[in-house]
């Protein structure tokens, strides 16, 4: 289920204070409108009322999407009861008598851009867990082809013109890309297949990837 509550914002600029709406728990089947203001980041902004000044304002959510089973916790820093809740959640967060999908994928993500990229990877019915593990060896070539760039994060990209990619943030605010390989990512699923059927974890993210190749290793 759907869930918000009204909250005091200040202005950062005017110190003017307004409404906001603060969402818990979005829920895409209750509230279809929702899916895109989430994705356009819309649902996390705020203009004073005064000096038209925009904020973003970060705040934890349940995102659930039932007709892609899915469910995304965001909560900033996540604390390790939150993971453990989120493991062993088998209903909606907000409703008991609400069950999860059968396959449900449950996700932990700490930042708004993992969020927004957990999305992304959604909307292309890609497995989070797959493109992750294709992260990590894009990011082995890389150093092995380039080892004098450092890089620091490597996000699932989309393009203007619809087309996916990956994202890659170096060192000193430098972005570059790299292209995305449907052909490597089902060698990929083919490979870990074993694995992956086995995971449970929440937060997928390098961390897990590189555990899951030391695994196979």
């Amino acid at each position: 289920m759907s869930k918000n509550h009204n909250e005091i914002i200040k202005c950062p600029e005017c110190g003017t204070e307004g409404d906001f709406k603060v969402w818990e728990s979005i829920n895409t089947k209750d509230d279809p409108e929702l899916k895109d203001l989430v994705r356009s980041g819309e649902l996390f902004m705020w203009k004073c009322p005064k000096c038209g000044n925009n904020c973003i304002v970060f705040y934890p959510t349940y995102y659930h999407q039932p007709d892609a089973k899915a469910l995304i916790h965001y909560i900033p820093d996540a604390p390790a009861m939150a993971i453990s809740f989120m493991k062993e959640l088998t209903h909606d967060p907000y409703d008991e008598k609400i069950k999860l999908e059968k396959g449900c994928r449950k996700r932990v993500v700490t930042d708004m851009n993992s969020f927004r990229e957990k999305l992304l990877i959604l909307d292309h019915e890609y497995d989070d867990r797959i493109i992750e593990l294709q992260k990590l060896f894009l990011i082995a070539e890389l150093k092995k082809s380039e080892p004098d760039k450092i890089i620091e994060q490597v996000y699932f990209n989309k393009e203007k013109d619809g087309t996916v990619n990956f994202a890659i943030k170096l060192q000193g605010e430098q972005w570059g890309r790299a292209e995305f390989s449907s052909g490597n990512y089902s060698h990929i699923a083919k490979t870990f297949k074993i694995a992956l059927a086995a995971d449970d974890e929440v937060i997928i993210d390098t961390d897990w990837a590189l555990a899951i190749l030391e695994k196979q290793m």
